[in-house]
């Protein structure tokens, strides 16, 4: 068993490359050029303690066929039997060109298998159930992010060879320390919790329909991702890395509000109240004022719910579920202050 990862030293990557040595082969990282990059793969390998095992191999997504070293590839032509592509940063930029470039290359290694990591974010502006097996149905993709996550399936789909798709929801922190190493989503949200902190928590802090949301700890992405990927019999088949348990926008917050002492999420208004409060002139300045970037909204919340009934049943008999946010929402939030703050 060998394994070719681009995106390791990424969030969810880090606590993949754990996961994957405790099975036998070797892993080999996908590393870019230039000191940042060495040195944040320097400090992760220092963490994973896989010694010679994992190996860095210089390369870019940006580049056709990874721009690995051809000998390389030659000499590891039909030995690599997983490709997990974590990496995302040139799918953002060039619509899905980063994945095209890990095809290539999965394709001149004769790999057995390609793990692509995308987002349940790809079902953008649908309303209703979406499933599992729904991709391209008419939904409105209203971000830059939501449309390349998109082309990067359908490049998958495409790709004439052995595949499976993963769509994480919003990924937190680690479900027993609270680690992050980003913030993102619901944490933009936390600095104005610990502002409204400060009023009377007897006062509901009133706000329109906020839709539903819905966080996985990373640490449950990294082990289902592990475990579903060394499933029998279960190519061409996408999985929901997600809670199966709906929740409102609201309610997941008012979970963090409670660690920050602040008062409780009420909501009143419909949302296009938001929207039109946003048009007003001086709105838009305030939001990145205190933390919170314009289109956070868009990705915190959903039109629609998932099921997860493909992940669900790869993961029977396994000790591999998502925690109820509550059990963990403290650690999350203490982590936040002690490190972030």
């Amino acid at each position: 068993m060998a394994y070719l990862v681009t995106g390791a030293t990424g969030f969810i990557g880090r606590f993949l490359i754990p996961e994957l040595l405790k099975r036998d082969g070797d892993i080999h990282v996908l590393v870019r050029p230039g000191v940042r990059s060495a040195d944040r793969y320097t400090c992760c390998a220092r963490e994973w303690m896989g010694g010679d095992r994992v190996r860095p191999v210089h390369g870019d997504l940006g580049a056709p066929e990874l721009g690995i070293d051809r000998n390389w590839l030659a000499e590891h032509r039909g030995s690599i039997d997983h490709v997990f592509h974590l990496g995302s940063s040139y799918d953002l930029t060039e619509r899905g060109g980063g994945t095209r470039n890990v095809i290539d290359a999965a394709h001149e290694l004769k790999a057995e298998l390609l793990h692509h990591v995308s987002t349940v974010d790809v079902a953008g502006g649908f309303e209703g159930l979406f499933t599992e097996d729904m991709f391209e149905v008419g939904q409105i993709l209203t971000s830059p992010m939501q449309r390349a996550k998109f082309e990067a399936e359908k490049i998958v789909r495409a790709s004439g060879m052995g595949w499976r798709i993963y769509r994480p929801s919003i990924v937190i922190g680690h479900s027993r320390t609270g680690e992050i190493d980003r913030i993102d989503g619901p944490y933009y949200f936390f600095r104005l919790m610990r502002m409204a902190a400060q009023l009377p928590r007897i006062l509901p802090v009133l706000v329109p329909k906020l839709g539903e949301t819905n966080m996985v700890p990373v640490d449950f992405v990294a082990r289902a991702l592990d475990h579903i990927a060394h499933h029998p019999d279960s190519n061409a088949t996408t999985y929901h890395l997600a809670d199966p348990r709906r929740q409102s926008a609201a309610e997941a917050l008012n979970l963090f509000a409670d660690e920050a002492g602040a008062p409780h999420l009420v909501e009143v208004m419909p949302k296009r109240t938001l929207e039109m409060m946003l048009r007003v002139p001086g709105t838009r300045w305030l939001l990145p004022r205190v933390g919170v970037p314009q289109d956070v909204l868009e990705h915190s919340e959903f039109s629609c719910w998932f099921d997860c009934r493909h992940a669900t049943a790869a993961l029977t008999g396994a000790d591999i579920r998502v925690p109820p946010l509550a059990a963990y929402a403290p650690l999350i939030w203490k982590y936040w202050i002690e490190n972030w703050v």
